[in-house]
C-alpha cells in the first residue's frame, strides 16, 4: 500500500509529544489527536469487541468437518 501521500507528523513533534504524554501519566499517546474523548470512544469499542474473550480457542476454529 502506498502512503506516500498521507500527510506525516515531524519526528520532533511526535517526540515532543511522547514525552508530555509520559509526564501526562498516559498510556496511549496520540500526539495527532486534538480531541481526546474520540480515544475513550475508541476504547470502550474495543473493549466491547473482546468482551467475553476466552482463554481458549473460538469454536469457529475448531477442527475442520
Amino acid at each position: 500500500m502506498d502512503l506516500s501521500a498521507v500527510p506525516r507528523m515531524s519526528a520532533d513533534d511526535v517526540v515532543t509529544a511522547a514525552l508530555a504524554g509520559i509526564a501526562l501519566g498516559e498510556v496511549v499517546i496520540a500526539p495527532g489527536v486534538e480531541d481526546v474523548s474520540l480515544l475513550e470512544s475508541v476504547f470502550t469499542a474495543d473493549r466491547s469487541a473482546f468482551h467475553g474473550q476466552e482463554p481458549t480457542l473460538a469454536n469457529r476454529y475448531g477442527a475442520t468437518p
